[in-house]
């Protein structure tokens, strides 16, 4: 027959001292036993789970951290690359721009303070991945006003050669001598990649300028 409770605590009592003491040591551990298997380790349990799940969100966060640090150092890099390239654009675009470049020597030649007698665009002259766009100009004016004028040009944002300078003897125009001068200023486009892979094959691209 099974024993109750009481019928343990019944016993202890008739019992002598020390099976008392015994007694009360048992069940004092088994009701120990019994919280730690109930109540503590069930908590302990959840708590190292917990640990666990923090553990797996620090090391997410960290590896987000790391993701998102990366892109902005590759959006940093981007922005430096666009900007790059914006400026090689700019000093050899990709579209002959022939108005434009002749507005650009038209100015830069009259605050110079030359007199601009002729600019005539030439034949665009096809390399391998880029064209060269001569422009013949007759000036007159000062050696000091071509010098300023030469100058001038070499600091323009896009790339500009002057070559072939020929100057005629100088003379007088009222109190000032002054000289024609012709030169050849020779400015550079990028070749898109169809045109420049019909220039290498020998052929002339469609839609190009012949």
């Amino acid at each position: 027959m099974a024993l109750t409770g009481q019928d343990i605590l019944n016993s202890i009592t008739k019992a002598p001292l020390s099976q008392k003491v015994v007694g009360l040591g048992l069940i004092v551990g088994l009701l120990t036993a019994g919280n730690w298997y109930l109540l503590v380790d069930p908590v302990q349990q959840q708590i190292t789970r917990q640990q666990a799940a923090l553990r797996q969100l620090e090391d997410e966060l960290i590896q987000k951290q790391s993701i998102a640090n990366n892109l902005a150092q590759f959006k940093r890099e981007k922005e430096i690359l666009e900007r790059r390239l914006q400026q090689a654009l700019t000093e050899l675009p990709n579209e002959a721009n022939i108005d434009e470049l002749i507005r650009s020597l038209a100015e830069v030649g009259n605050k110079s303070g030359l007199v601009i007698n002729d600019i005539a665009p030439q034949a665009e002259q096809k390399q391998s991945f880029y064209a060269a766009i001569p422009v013949v100009m007759a000036v007159t004016g000062n050696y000091h006003e071509v010098g300023v004028f030469l100058d001038a040009i070499s600091k323009l944002a896009r790339i500009v050669n002057i070559t072939n300078i020929k100057m005629n003897t100088p003379k007088m125009s009222g109190d000032k001598l002054v000289v024609s001068a012709t030169y050849v200023a020779t400015t550079f486009r990028f070749l898109p990649e169809t045109q420049a892979q019909a220039q290498g094959q020998g052929q002339t691209p469609p839609g190009a300028a012949k």
